[in-house]
């Protein structure tokens, strides 16, 4: 039983690792910013595959050439420069890519200008977990059983104190 509680405690000191991450990687949504994760290489070097970014609205005035916008393509987020302004529109590019987007961006599909804080290759880590369910059971089940088996200690322990406050008070009233 001692090695499986070391076990246990040693994973869930990793599931609590991975809690504070994720909670550190979302504190920029307070400010609105919302997180995204690089999944190509269009982007780079600018942009890294695998990096975290950081996107947030901004009003469409302040939107200019060079800036990375991330905008709505179909299910998609694409992340890309914008190369020029033409009627309102936006004509973006990859950094890595030769020629530019085949259509044209309008505003309503921009979702947010890149700023300027991005965390590499922790967007790894959030992927596997964002796509697989069955990790976060998996930590959910680690914090779980490390809960009980700390719980199953603190009732044993409380349980023989316990025994050995009646023997001192029975005891006491000997003398």
């Amino acid at each position: 039983m001692g090695v499986l509680k070391i076990v246990v405690r040693i994973l869930s000191y990793i599931c609590y690792a991975v809690i504070g991450i994720y909670a550190l990687i979302c504190a920029p949504m307070v400010t609105g910013a919302k997180p995204v994760v690089v999944l190509s290489g269009s982007m780079r070097p600018a942009l890294e595959v695998g990096t975290i970014i950081y996107y947030k609205h901004v009003p469409q005035e302040e939107l200019q050439k060079d800036d990375i916008i991330t905008y709505q393509l179909g299910n998609e987020l694409v992340t890309h420069r914008i190369k020029r302004i033409e009627n309102g529109n936006y004509i973006t590019r990859g950094d890595a890519n030769p020629t530019d987007d085949q259509k044209p961006v309008p505003y309503s599909a921009v979702q947010g200008k890149v700023g300027g804080l991005a965390i590499p290759i922790l967007g790894y880590g959030v992927q596997i977990i964002n796509s697989n369910m069955w990790v976060f059971l998996i930590m959910v089940a680690i914090l779980l059983a490390e809960f009980l088996l700390s719980n199953i200690k603190s009732d044993k322990i409380s349980t023989s104190e316990k025994g050995r406050d009646h023997e001192k008070d029975d005891t006491d009233l000997a003398h």
